[in-house]
């Protein structure tokens, strides 16, 4: 009787496992459709395509595709390639959002709190770097993009 009785359980294991074979097999799509699939070699074309869009054309979904794949990117890297990118499209484009994208990534940089604008302090940065930004916002201030009486707030 207990032969049985483990015959009878093996024989349910056995039907209970082909059974989930049958359903994954069924779950698995049995062709991919290489259109729908992306790969990394695509991404990276992508890249390219957008930062020759953003330099050649001033393309301004380019950049915004590019400004928000760069900010998931990591810290230093992403930092820099948002300064680059911003930089080229607030100078060639005079496109408004790129300007503080600019200096925010700047800021970031240098690990300085930006999220009250008027309180932002800029004093312990390297002189060099400080100069950049002051004129950064100087230009900012030239295209009434930012007023007198906040550039004069900032802690420098």
């Amino acid at each position: 009787m207990g032969n049985r009785i483990l015959a009878l359980i093996f024989l349910l294991c056995l039907f209970s496992c082909k059974e989930k074979v049958e359903q994954v097999q069924k779950e698995i799509p049995e062709e991919i459709d290489s259109e729908e699939v992306r790969t990394i070699s695509t991404m990276v074309t992508d890249y390219d395509t957008l930062i020759n869009r953003v330099k050649k054309r001033g393309d301004l979904d380019a950049y915004d595709e590019l400004y928000y794949g760069f900010k998931d990117c990591c810290f230093r890297e992403s930092t820099d390639s948002v300064m680059v990118y911003s930089k080229i499209m607030a100078e060639k484009s005079n496109y408004e959002r790129a300007y503080s994208d600019y200096y925010s990534a700047f800021l970031e940089k240098y690990h300085i709190d930006y999220s009250n604008f008027p309180q932002i302090d800029i004093s312990k940065m390297d002189k060099k770097e400080k100069e950049k930004l002051e004129n950064w916002f100087k230009v900012m201030i030239r295209k009434k993009l930012m007023t007198q009486q906040t550039f004069d707030s900032i802690k420098k």
